[in-house]
């Protein structure tokens, strides 16, 4: 059933829409049905052209208000899984393609992934050939289908939590998009059997994704967090336990991304945190920045040694090194030479 979404345009969205716009259960507003409430073409065509509605497929719309203040990888996020909900009911295909799978399937169960692209949507045809590029925006993969593995989440088939984790896995360029894939599966609830049986018959990708398997952890709360232990794995470094928690002098928790042997903790900085979104009521990132030096200080004040890494170290490999040498200056075993 169609709902009401209030229209929210910007000075410059043209002349004002009286009335509200027809969107779908998913937010999706469908030029033809908008037309067909007593809205002009004029009025909507200049809704479009002044930033109140953003295209996501051919005659499909979202309202641009509901991006306002939200962190731009959540806008980027939350576009992409719009396009990929119209795009399936926009296809065209005969037989139709429905079942969206890789990243899309991602996008639609909420899953957390990196190295991603988000320029294309990606269905597989359930058959064992017949994969192709359909233009710059589709992309419709090979693979069988059985029926545990695909769902139905938001009125469109989707392939199921597990499949799309391992399709995901299988198809990574490196260890880390295949952990983190997996880290973020099992933190939605993914069945790690099913996960293991899935990567049971043998397939381009497989080893990497079954080792990547055997390290995830349903603990490790974001992909930055998945990149950090990903690199520490790769390094020969010592496994750390995840999310474990600390009792500060001051009778407050803090619970820890990444502890070794109690002697040093990693903690990943992905700067989110700070966006207003995250933010509690009448809290201001000034107020985020000192709490989080009030719970470093804590943590050194217990002995211990705090190793922070934001995205940049990631992508250099500059983290490595600085926690290789954390870690051996408190006598924990580390391969290399730091």
């Amino acid at each position: 059933m169609d709902t009401p979404t209030a229209q929210r345009g910007n000075q410059n969205a043209g002349p004002c829409v009286q009335g509200m716009w027809t969107s779908d259960e998913n937010g999706l507003l469908r030029r033809k049905k908008v037309l067909e409430t007593g809205v002009t073409a004029r009025e909507f065509d200049a809704a479009v052209a002044g930033g109140a509605l953003l295209a996501v497929g051919r005659g499909v719309y979202i309202d641009a208000a509901g991006l306002t203040g939200k962190a731009d990888y959540l806008q980027r996020e939350l576009t992409y899984r719009a396009r990929c909900l119209a795009a399936v009911r926009s296809d065209g295909d005969d037989p139709p393609i429905r079942v969206l799978s890789h990243q899309s399937a991602a996008s639609i169960h909420r899953l957390e992934v990196l190295d991603t692209e988000r320029t294309r949507v990606h269905f597989t045809n359930g058959k064992a050939a017949g994969g192709r590029l359909k233009g710059r925006r589709i992309v419709i993969h090979t693979g069988k289908l059985n029926d545990d593995d695909v769902t139905v989440l938001h009125g469109v088939s989707v392939t199921g939590l597990e499949r799309t984790a391992v399709d995901i896995a299988l198809t990574a360029r490196s260890f880390a998009p295949a952990l983190a894939v997996f880290d973020s599966a099992l933190r939605h609830g993914a069945d790690p059997d099913r996960l293991r049986q899935q990567l049971e018959v043998a397939r381009t990708g497989v080893a990497r994704a079954r080792v990547a398997l055997r390290y995830a952890s349903g603990l490790a709360a974001n992909p930055g967090e998945s990149w950090c232990r990903a690199q520490i794995i790769a390094a020969g470094f010592p496994v750390p336990v995840l999310q474990k928690r600390y009792r500060l002098n001051d009778g407050t928790a803090a619970e820890v991304d990444h502890d070794f042997e109690g002697q040093v903790v990693l903690e990943f900085d992905g700067e989110s945190k700070y966006g207003a979104q995250w933010l509690r009521p009448g809290q201001t990132p000034a107020d985020v920045v000192v709490a989080e030096k009030r719970r470093e200080d804590g943590l050194r004040e217990l002995g211990l040694e705090v190793v922070r890494a934001m995205w940049d170290d990631l992508r250099s490999g500059t983290m490595i090194p600085r926690l290789g040498v954390r870690l051996r200056s408190r006598g924990i075993h580390v391969p290399g030479d730091f």
